[in-house]
């Protein structure tokens, strides 16, 4: 198959950079004298092509450019579509023509290719076609994923009107309590909160006593039957779901699967087995040998993993942390997954449930969880991209400020949105969520601020946004990151490139 793509002079670097990715189709780049691809009309392209004959099998315009692509068609006899918005998605416009789909003369491809990749409906068929080992008060537990569960664990301090934010990413609050603690009124208030609140919760508590009053206030799930208290807890056997975890350290896998077997012959009918994850370095690789171990014993039962006993224990971002626990656990097939938000991890209940709508979809394909259409590349992109332009003056040294007599501004982030506060003969305070729009206002209103300094605070209200849209800490004058690119080795390579 061959095939023409038309564009501007900016995106063509990139398309060329694409193209020499994809296999089994001849890919011909035609750059029209336009900078930016999506401004330009059909007419005019149909212009700026009309004089040449192709020999390709199709003709791919930019996915926002204005008009109808037949016009092309008619003009250069080759079948002529509207390609997708970003450049960088031509290889899945070239799959979808191969696949025999009828891409669009007036809208972009995304809407066509969008449909054959719609995400919400395979995760909805992926839920219709789950094994469920059990339901309890409306969670639907899996014995093997796809799909998971996720668990967030809180502890009793927590400010339960906070967790609003994480409703829609869990399945399950677990209220857990530290050891020593016995208070059976705040155990069932607490519980009680909970439900209220409309969640299905879970108690975990070393009391026995306080696990019960959890399930009589309303908990679903309790954490953790283990050798201490499988006897005690039988009065309640049919009242929840279990997870079943040693107290013991050693033969931890061993332990659980014999636990699971006492349990069933108790009567405990609503059980997942969690032979309990080890932090890195303490032990993290034995640990999963043990869930292997587990799941290959008992193939009937659902598994639980607390990945909470890694991500909360490894400075590094959580991101990629809970995307690899995600897959380690589709592996094993552990449909369980137990996280706290503290710190570092705040938001590992969305990144988790990113990771493993990702890994759903891999393992419900029977394939690697990449180009799947969802991801947690939140940092770094998948390809990279740079524009090589030569520079009339190079700056490698910083360059002192010269003081606005007009005033001076606070870029501040908070929890509603960023914004400036200006001091100076006007005096006003501005706060959005679009750092853009902020500046304008505030150029608009106080007119004598100088060019310098305007420079300065949009460039401050960029980094407060990127902080406001990550919920990273926002310092003026500080960088929002550490560093990646040694800044000695471009300085050297520029000065070479430049002689």
């Amino acid at each position: 198959m061959k095939v023409l793509v038309v564009t501007g002079t900016l995106a063509a670097p990139i398309l060329s950079e694409v193209a020499k990715n994809i296999k089994d189709t001849k890919v011909e780049i035609k750059v029209l004298n336009y900078p930016v691809a999506s401004l330009m009309s059909t007419k005019f392209i149909a212009e700026n092509l009309k004089q040449t004959k192709y020999d390709v099998d199709y003709i791919l315009l930019p996915g926002m450019v204005y008009g109808d692509a037949k016009i092309v068609e008619e003009v250069t006899g080759v079948k002529t579509f509207k390609g997708t918005e970003e450049a960088w998605d031509l290889p899945r416009v070239i799959e979808a023509l191969k696949n025999g789909v009828q891409l669009s003369t007036t809208e972009p491809a995304d809407k066509i290719i969008g449909k054959m990749d719609n995400i919400e409906e395979k995760l909805r068929k992926i839920e219709e076609e789950a094994k469920i080992s059990f339901e309890i008060n409306g969670v639907k537990i899996t014995t093997y994923p796809p799909p998971f569960r996720i668990f967030l664990e809180i502890d009793n301090k927590q400010e339960f009107e906070k967790l609003e934010r994480l409703r829609k990413n869990i399945n399950v609050v677990v209220l857990g309590l530290p050891v020593g603690h016995y208070d059976l009124d705040e155990v069932k208030n607490k519980v009680k909160q909970l439900v209220d609140y409309g969640y299905v919760v879970g108690i975990d508590a070393e009391s026995p006593r306080e696990l019960k009053e959890g399930v009589r206030a309303g908990a679903s799930f309790v954490f953790n039957l283990n050798e201490t208290n499988l006897e005690e807890l039988e009065e309640i056997r049919r009242e929840a779901a279990f997870v079943v975890a040693p107290f013991n350290t050693e033969n931890r896998g061993e332990i659980t699967v014999d636990l699971v077997i006492k349990a069933k012959q108790k009567g405990f009918d609503k059980l997942i087995a969690d032979p309990v994850l080890s932090p890195p370095l303490r032990g993290l690789v034995n640990s999963i040998i043990e869930y292997k171990y587990v799941r290959t014993k008992l193939q009937d039962i659902p598994i639980l993993m607390g990945i909470l006993n890694v991500t909360e224990l490894i400075d590094a971002d959580s991101l990629g942390v809970n995307a690899l626990l995600s897959a380690i656990a589709g592996e094993l097939g552990i449909s369980n997954l137990l996280i706290m938000e503290k710190g570092k991890t705040k938001w590992s209940s969305w990144e988790l449930s990113q990771a493993t709508k990702m890994i759903s979809i891999a393992l419900k394909e029977n394939r690697l969880p990449k180009d799947i259409g969802i991801d947690l590349l939140v940092l770094k992109d998948k390809r990279r991209f740079r524009e090589n332009f030569g520079a009339d003056v190079i700056v490698n040294e910083y360059i002192e400020p010269e003081m606005d007599k007009s005033g001076f501004a606070k870029i501040f982030v908070s929890e509603d949105g960023f914004g400036v506060k200006w001091i100076g003969k006007n005096k006003v305070t501005i706060k959005g969520k679009n750092g853009l729009s902020i500046g304008r206002e505030l150029v608009r209103r106080v007119k004598d601020i100088s060019k310098e300094h305007a420079v300065y605070i949009g460039y401050e209200l960029a980094k407060a946004e990127i902080a406001y849209q990550l919920d990273k800490n926002y310092i003026q004058d500080k960088p929002l990151f550490k560093k990646i690119i040694n800044d000695n080795f471009h300085t050297e390579h520029d000065k070479k490139r430049d002689r």
